[in-house]
């Protein structure tokens, strides 16, 4: 190809990508203004958004902190801009911009590039996910035990860390970057790759908006590093380190939500609570998610078989079920430490939900795989499988 054709064409998607982000943010101007409950000044025929669904938008908005919010539908109500408008609300709620006296446009400016950056071709690793995960982080913020203690820095660090912890996910596990020597596994050196890309990204869009420029270098670059810390801790294959550590903090009763440590560390916990807790939702909302994520693993499977790689765990639509993955990822992963986030919140309502939530899902799962599996051809069970094996580098459903 000519040269100057190619950069055209680079031209163009950057034209394309900005003109993309500029749509969002005029959007987003437009949907604020109706949350606030004004009508909008914009014409009748430039509806960026229909006003409908805006109204109807901003009536779920009003129950964003309950446990059966639909972030599909608030994703189809916004037109694709869930992520955005949800940060946007919870900005709002906790007086954020004020308090740190943050730029709109520089807000909307980041948030839009996070909400981009976010892949809509993946099953499950795309903004749907983010949002879905800020929206859980908001209702484990409003916890009693924790929310007297909060700092308004603790929540940005935890709405933000939620938005953005992965961003820019590929929609493959970090084996497979490692065994098709993918630049970003020798970059990271093998070591929570993916969770090190999410972070890395996110500084880089923080410093390309601006969004903390009027803050202390020295405060900036602690928000830099606390993100990181929260965002590292998402990645599954620490799961048993955080897990011993938040029961014996329980079993000592030793945890002091003055300190500023503790405090970091359970916003850890709650994080890798919000990100794995699909299956603690409504059965109708958790189905969908399982299946994406099981999409997900297979699809990574169908690259693997193409380039002749082994398949990884879960990733075989042939012997894999996804009740079967789902039945172990419950018992392995997501059971012991909402057992132990129970145990924190001396036992709230809603933690208690979410246990009778995901209860009823495994048994759901466990007759679907009885339905499904003829007896001679037993899938390979993860549910019999040591945990060593759910966790292995399969990033976090």
């Amino acid at each position: 190809g000519h040269p100057f054709v190619a950069q055209q064409g680079e031209v163009e998607t950057v034209t394309r990508r900005k003109v993309k982000r500029l749509l969002s943010f005029q959007r987003y101007c437009h949907a604020s203004r109706l949350l606030r409950g004004l009508v909008p000044h914009t014409p009748r025929s430039l509806h960026l958004l229909d006003d409908d669904y805006l109204g109807q938008a901003a009536h779920m908005l009003s129950k964003v902190g309950t446990w059966n919010f639909d972030i599909f539908l608030f994703d189809r109500l916004t037109n694709g801009n869930s992520l955005v408008t949800l940060m946007c609300h919870l900005f709002n709620v906790y007086d954020l911009i004020h308090h740190f006296q943050l730029d709109m446009v520089k807000l909307n400016r980041f948030l839009g590039m996070v909400q981009e950056d976010y892949h809509s071709q993946n099953p499950y690793h795309n903004a749907v996910h983010a949002a879905d995960v800020t929206q859980a982080m908001y209702c484990y913020l409003k916890e009693p035990k924790l929310a007297e203690h909060l700092s308004p820095l603790d929540v940005f660090l935890g709405l933000m860390a939620a938005a953005a912890h992965d961003v820019d996910h590929p929609g493959v596990n970090q084996p497979f970057l490692i065994k098709t020597r993918h630049h970003l596994a020798s970059l990271y050196q093998n070591t929570s790759v993916l969770e090190s890309h999410h972070w890395r990204s996110t500084v880089g869009m923080l410093r390309e908006s601006g969004l903390l420029s009027h803050l202390p270098a020295d405060m900036s670059r602690d928000i830099e590093q606390r993100l990181g810390s929260l965002i590292l801790a998402t990645d599954i294959n620490r799961q048993n380190e955080f897990l011993m550590t938040f029961r014996e903090h329980l079993d000592n009763q030793d945890l002091d939500l003055q300190l500023a440590s503790h405090r970091h560390f359970i916003l850890q916990i709650a994080l890798k609570c919000a990100d794995i807790c699909n299956p603690c939702r409504v059965w109708e909302l958790s189905r969908q998610w399982s299946e994406r994520v099981c999409e997900e693993f297979y699809r990574q499977g169908d690259l693997e078989k193409k380039f002749d790689l082994e398949i990884s765990p879960l990733c075989n639509q042939q012997s894999d079920s996804v009740p079967a993955i789902q039945i172990g990822f419950i018992s392995y992963i997501v059971e012991p430490l909402f057992e132990e986030w129970h145990r924190f919140t001396e036992p709230s309502l809603l933690s208690q939900t979410m246990l009778d939530h995901l209860h009823k899902n495994k048994a759901n799962w466990s007759s679907l795989r009885c339905a499904h599996t003829p007896s001679d051809v037993q899938s390979r069970s993860q549910a019999e499988e040591p945990e060593g094996e759910v966790g292995e580098g399969s990033d976090i459903p």
